[in-house]
């Protein structure tokens, strides 16, 4: 990873080869978020996911302001449900700012990770169970695209119920 890339400036690729890069890739996408933050992913990778960095980050960043907004469309919550996500615990205190939702019957079969941030950076991998992406602080076509997949698929998705918390 280049040396302190900024969002909206840094506009070289960055290849992605290992857990390790997506996770600081991912970090440092949220930590320079201001307005939106929208994740894809087919069991929130924990590897890159379930860090209490990324958390703390993505944390700050809805409390930021009332217009900041993080949503996630996650394929199946099983795994991440069971080891205890960081993740899904914070969706869930802050049920009202992280949005969990499960994509429609015509998405299920999607297979890719991506994250797009305020329409202008993003990190993408072809396959969800493997390591090698691109990502780019400033791509503002490439985000753009993703960013309105994104939101065509969060039209046809439906919110998560398994991970919702239970109040006793």
């Amino acid at each position: 990873m280049p040396d302190n890339p900024i969002l909206g400036q840094s506009d070289e690729d960055i290849e992605l080869t290992s857990a390790e890069a997506n996770r600081r890739i991912a970090l440092e996408l949220v930590r320079q978020a201001k307005r939106e933050v929208y994740i894809m992913s087919y069991d929130l990778d924990a590897p890159v996911f379930s860090h209490q960095e990324f958390v703390e980050a993505l944390s700050r960043f809805v409390r930021s302001s009332r217009y900041a907004q993080a949503h996630i469309l996650l394929q199946t919550p099983d795994k991440a449900v069971k080891q205890g996500h960081c993740l899904i615990s914070l969706a869930q205190r802050l049920s009202s700012q992280i949005r969990l939702h499960h994509p429609g019957p015509e998405h299920r079969d999607y297979f890719e990770t991506f994250m797009v941030v305020d329409g202008i950076g993003y990190f993408k991998r072809l396959l969800a169970d493997r390591y090698e992406g691109i990502a780019c602080f400033k791509a503002p076509i490439a985000a753009r695209d993703l960013r309105d997949l994104f939101l065509m698929m969060w039209e046809r998705s439906e919110p998560e119920t398994q991970v919702r918390r239970l109040q006793i």
